[in-house]
């Protein structure tokens, strides 16, 4: 897995992430065309090929190596969500719950306090989306597509995560 591959997914995951919050601050917080925060789409986007491509990409390679291919694509689906969103999942939004009010300019007081107050909340939403769409993912979505279908869904989560990460 080369360098192109990390590029591919992190500029993939840039488009979607970016259109989730396109659609969030037009469609959730319902503004005007003239109001579009382009530069807060531009650090979502940036974000997405920088930190979130890449990371999905490195996670799913690794559970590849973690989860033996000789087991029923069932079992083996099972085992990845469960590995994804017992130890992926909650360290990654923690971080994402952090780095997108950096990325906005906020001080890291308020991103404290902002994570105290909204961390749990948006891990236990993810909880309602997460775990069906990997498993899903990892047992019908051959690996070279699970990032990209990942990201399409997530452009439901990007609406709720930027709309939630950016209020």
């Amino acid at each position: 897995m080369g360098r192109f591959s990390y590029l591919r997914e992190g500029v993939n995951v840039a488009l979607l992430m970016g259109a989730g919050d396109v659609i969030a601050q037009f469609f959730i917080e319902k503004k005007e065309f003239s109001a579009w925060n382009i530069s807060r789409t531009a650090r979502f986007s940036a974000v997405g090929l920088i930190v979130v491509g890449p990371s999905l990409r490195k996670w799913y390679s690794t559970m590849d190596r973690l989860v033996s291919k000789e087991q029923t694509a069932i079992k083996r689906g099972f085992k990845k969500m469960l590995l994804d969103q017992c130890l992926f999942a909650p360290p990654f939004t923690l971080l994402l719950t952090y780095l997108i009010p950096f990325v906005n300019g906020e001080k890291h007081e308020n991103i404290v306090h902002h994570v105290r107050q909204n961390y749990f909340t948006i891990l236990k939403n993810s909880f309602l989306l997460w775990p069906l769409a990997q498993t899903i993912n990892f047992i019908v979505v051959p690996s070279q597509y699970q990032v990209i279908y990942v990201q399409i869904v997530a452009l439901i989560w990007n609406c709720y995560l930027s709309g939630a990460l950016n209020s």
